[in-house]
């Protein structure tokens, strides 16, 4: 249901919102390309950990009248961003550091019992963000060690959202989470926070 000419396809940040606000409605009203997604098999792997957030991401920082065009590979980026006049403005790498092996095993449990994967709650308010800290401290040492020099770096933080009374709770970890992260030198244009279940992108540097 997703093929590789439907994510390497230009868009402007409305029409990537667009195209993957579509492909999730369709593929949530098929049981079986559902359950795919979930165990990210195929492309939805690439869908789910980098399209998703590269659409939310864009929505919010670049105009309309510029062209976002993912690209699959590792060639050191996830995405070209086009100006309006069609000149590149900058690249743009996805990271969306998470427990693998933990998140493989909650879909599966959630595809075997018919449930949605954001209904699954069994830590203590907070905790599962700084449970995450450790990981993805470790990815922002990967990538410090990396060229991005001409490229944004976006680091997805996603974590089950939270209940109103609890927000307070995850922005204060979010804030300890940024301090952590900027003590690192990086070869990078700039960092962005996306903390995808508080609706908020952050620059953190550059």
């Amino acid at each position: 249901m997703i093929t590789k000419e439907d994510i390497e396809t230009e868009r402007t940040p409305k029409e990537l919102r667009q195209f993957v606000t579509t492909k999730k409605f369709k593929v949530n009203k098929c049981i079986k390309e559902r359950h795919r997604g979930m165990l990210k098999k195929g492309l939805y792997k690439v869908f789910v950990d980098e399209i998703i957030p590269l659409s939310l991401f864009c929505l919010k920082i670049y105009p309309n009248n510029y062209k976002i065009l993912p690209k699959l590979g590792n060639q050191g980026y996830d995405a070209i961003v086009k100006d309006e006049n069609g000149k590149i403005f900058e690249y743009v790498e996805i990271t969306a550091p998470h427990d693998g092996r933990k998140a493989a095993n909650v879909a599966k449990l959630a595809v075997k019992n018919g449930i949605a994967l954001n209904t699954l709650r069994d830590y203590n308010s907070g905790s599962d963000l700084k449970d995450m800290f450790s990981i993805i401290m470790e990815i922002c040492k990967k990538k410090a060690k990396k060229d991005y020099s001409d490229c944004s770096l976006v680091i997805v933080i996603d974590f089950s959202p939270p209940f109103e009374e609890e927000k307070t709770k995850y922005v204060q970890s979010v804030k300890e989470l940024e301090k952590e992260i900027i003590k690192m030198k990086f070869n990078v244009k700039k960092i962005y926070l996306l903390i995808i279940p508080l609706d908020m992108v952050k620059k953190i540097y550059g």
